[in-house]
Parts: C-alpha cells; structure tokens; sequence
C-alpha cells in the first residue's frame, strides 16, 4: 500500500481532527515550511465563516506539519475539504525538501472571520505538534483574534 505526505497548516494540525477527515491514523513526519506563501483566514465556510487558506507570498512563509497517509485513504480525506484543490508543493524540512500535498482555494473572500471553536482547534494544534507559538499569535492576530483570548 503507498502513502503519500500532506502539508497540515490549519485545524488538521489537531491529529485527532485530521484521523477523523481520514478515516485511518496518520503518521507524522515533522515539522515543515512552505516558503513564499502566506497563511490567510479567506476561505468562506458554508456558515458564513472564515477557512483557513494560503495564497502565494514572496516575503512569508507558512508553518505547518508532515504527515504520511495511506494512498488508500486519499479518497476519502479529498471528501472532508470541499471547495479546496488538493496540489503538490515543495515542503521546506528538518531532513531537506520532499514534496507534499496541501489544500489550497482560489475562492478567496476578504473580511469574513474564523469561529472560535475553528481558531482554538488550529492554535491548540498547531501548538501539540511543535509550530512556534509566535507564529500562531501572528496568523490568529491578522484574523483579529487578540492575545487575551489565546
């Protein structure tokens, strides 16, 4: 059975959140970096709500983790993120750059604002599986989600 690595930069860094949209354990591979590209809360959500999305940026970079899942359960995971394009990119990491999956939308809205239980599940993620908490105070801050509330 093959595997392929996913790029998690969003409420799937939650390993609990992504093993439910998989339907299989995930394995993590490590930290990683995709440079020139910027983390955005722009993605409108069915509810109303702001997704998480990254959009090409010469000067940022976006935080994430690697995780290997089984090819065979790709299907399945392309099922839980409607709306996003599931594309390769070059994944910056601690054992040098491998290529991985991500979900990116070209359906961006400007000025819409993610849930609370949506924000809190990306920084307590992010947080669990090793991302700078500095980091995660920049990209919630952007959403107007203030340090008081972390």
């Amino acid at each position: 059975m093959g595997k392929i690595y996913y790029f998690a930069y969003a409420s799937n860094l939650d390993v609990a959140t992504l093993d439910s949209r998989v339907g299989a354990t995930v394995s993590k591979v490590g930290l990683g970096l995709l440079p020139q590209y910027g983390f955005r809360f722009n993605f409108r959500n069915p509810d109303g709500s702001a997704r998480a999305n990254i959009v090409p940026s010469p000067n940022e970079s976006v935080y994430g983790v690697v995780f290997e899942i089984s090819e065979s359960a790709k299907e399945h995971f392309l099922t839980s993120e409607p709306g996003y394009e599931f594309v390769k990119k070059e994944i910056n990491t601690a054992k040098g750059a491998i290529e991985a999956f991500v979900f990116v939308s070209e359906h961006i809205q400007e000025g819409i604002f993610p849930a609370k239980s949506y924000w809190e599940t990306i920084y307590k993620g992010g947080l669990d599986c090793g991302i700078p908490a500095t980091y995660l105070s920049q990209i919630m801050n952007r959403a107007g989600i203030t340090q008081s509330l972390l």
